[in-house]
């Protein structure tokens, strides 16, 4: 009778242990059990597969898998031989850039609810760093930046900048006079262009939209033991023809997660007749589009910033001049350095 009742003693001592056990979560259930669990190598948590490497990548990657990343920004010049197949006359990714521009302007003007087409931001150049509504271009705004400022009429005449300035300052009551130098010519840019007839910038005509910037991110998945370029955003450049003291600007900034859709939709539309990348050995071949040539990088461009503590650009880091060649040498080495670096990582 004894030995009976000790039994169900210890039989209800430990039902009772294994609910406290359950409630507190100490090892019973294994999710619980595993989110409790902390260490030097934090493990990975049950929801580490939505937390991506980065929002706008077409193809993010678990944070916990990037062993490196660094982010590039580097011009691609239509100029180029091997470039000459993105501005074929045929087909050019800088029409359908301008196109999709145009499409989510049309949808916004027709009270459309759904995003429509790409939407246009403003470039890094103007100092709008992230893509939050307050970047979003105004279509004057993107008309404006779009104008060939090399008018007819001559250049302006940069003798009278600072005459201008001052004029500006106490123009319509002085509501200009708090204005830095660099709003102030701006305003007097788009003054001269206006009053000398500047006419768009036309992707048709070759030379008028020649450059593209692409920013990227170079990405080490240790998961796949692989190196990634990760496209994220592209930057349309007018060329110094275009610009009134002969230097290039930044026209407005898309993302690429938006461009590759509108690729893929008009390429798919057009039954492979818009959208294609041009073979140049086989110019009947419409089976790449652009998207898929990103992919595939069928492009030469050259580095003209890497991410560094004082966010400086190639020039700034290495040029003595406007025109100096050593620029371009050290863009060049700066990719040997990082293929070297992801083979580095690769072996380790």
């Amino acid at each position: 009778m004894k030995k009976r009742l000790a039994t169900l003693v210890l039989l209800f001592v430990s039902i009772a242990a294994f609910g406290q056990g359950e409630e507190e979560g100490n090892g019973v259930d294994p999710a619980k059990f595993l989110q409790t669990i902390e260490s030097t190598t934090r493990v990975a948590g049950l929801n580490s597969a939505r937390k991506h490497n980065n929002e706008f990548s077409i193809r993010p990657i678990r944070d916990e898998d990037v062993m490196y990343s660094i982010r590039l920004w580097s011009k691609m010049n239509f100029n180029e031989k091997l470039n000459s197949s993105w501005n074929a006359r045929e087909s050019r990714v800088t029409e359908i850039l301008i196109e999709g521009i145009r499409a989510y302007y049309k949808a916004k003007n027709e009270a459309l609810d759904q995003v429509v087409g790409i939407t246009p931001y403003k470039t890094l150049e103007s100092g709008a760093e992230n893509f939050v509504e307050d970047n979003i271009l105004l279509e004057e705004e993107f008309d404006r930046n779009l104008s060939d400022y090399s008018t007819q009429q001559g250049n302006y005449d940069e003798s009278q900048r600072v005459r201008d300035r001052t004029a500006w300052k106490v123009k319509d009551g002085g509501i200009y006079e708090n204005y830095s130098n660099a709003r102030l010519d701006s305003l007097i840019d788009a003054d001269h262009a206006s009053k000398a007839g500047a006419k768009p910038l036309d992707p048709a005509n070759k030379g008028d939209l020649d450059v593209l910037l692409l920013e990227e991110d170079l990405v080490f998945d240790r998961n796949q033991s692989l190196a990634k370029w990760d496209l994220v955003s592209i930057t349309l450049v007018a060329p110094p023809k275009a610009s009134v003291d002969g230097s290039e600007r930044e026209i407005v900034r898309v993302k690429y997660q938006e461009l590759k859709n509108y690729i893929d939709k008009v390429y798919a539309e057009s039954n492979k007749g818009k959208a294609y990348w041009y073979n140049p050995k086989n110019p009947r071949n419409h089976e790449l589009n652009f998207a898929h040539a990103f992919d595939l990088r069928l492009f030469s461009t050259y580095i003209t910033k890497f991410q560094n503590s004082d966010d400086e650009n190639i020039q700034t880091l290495y040029g003595k001049s406007d025109y100096d060649y050593s620029i371009i040498e050290q863009a060049m080495k700066k990719r040997f350095e990082l293929l070297e670096k992801m083979h580095n990582l690769w072996e380790y």
